[in-house]
């Protein structure tokens, strides 16, 4: 999928230039919602991707699923990607959007990853660390539930790892205790 993800980024990197000329909105939301849908919806992708369905119905049914959301751009891109058979790549297009996007603002992408769900409350003291971290910038946080880390907090942002989790605590005891045995 290597070339998959050096075309997702061409596309990606299109529909921004367009997105920004246009002044059109923030249309990473949108964009990661079809993307979500259609990586997790194995009947959209079947159908989507069958080459018996005329590119007009699998274009219809885009449309109806981006009913409500305002952007033409958006609805015109998975267009063309229904077009030239490339609508496999709409996942990795939002992915390399979102990360465009955020480049082209300023924003640092960061994920939290926690045993259980992070509450608003505390999503906003994690994003405000961050962003001190930073030196103030801006965060695009993603959270992400992982029970395996017992307890704690890992924080990935900006090609670090931040482990505050139990199970890394738990494993440098171990590593400690096994080392004076």
């Amino acid at each position: 999928m290597k070339g998959g993800e050096a075309a997702a980024r061409r596309y990606a990197r299109a529909l921004l230039d367009v997105a920004l000329e246009k002044g059109d909105a923030d249309l990473r939301p949108d964009l990661e919602d079809l993307g979500q849908l259609y990586a997790d919806n194995a009947q959209l992708r079947t159908m989507l991707l069958h080459p018996g369905v005329p590119a007009e119905k699998k274009t219809a049914v885009i449309a109806a699923l981006l009913e409500g959301r305002p952007s033409e751009l958006l609805q015109r891109l998975v267009g063309l990607l229904v077009q030239r058979d490339r609508v496999e790549l709409l996942p990795l297009v939002a992915k390399a959007y979102v990360r465009q996007w955020n480049t082209s603002k300023g924003i640092v992408a960061a994920e939290a990853v926690s045993a259980r769900e992070l509450d608003e409350t505390e999503a906003r003291a994690v994003s405000a660390a961050a962003a001190r971290a930073t030196g103030g910038k801006q965060i695009d946080l993603r959270r992400r539930v992982d029970a395996s880390l017992v307890g704690g907090l890992l924080l990935r942002m900006e090609g670090r790892v931040y482990d505050g989790s139990v199970r890394s605590r738990l494993r440098a005891l171990r590593e400690r205790l096994a080392g004076t045995a």
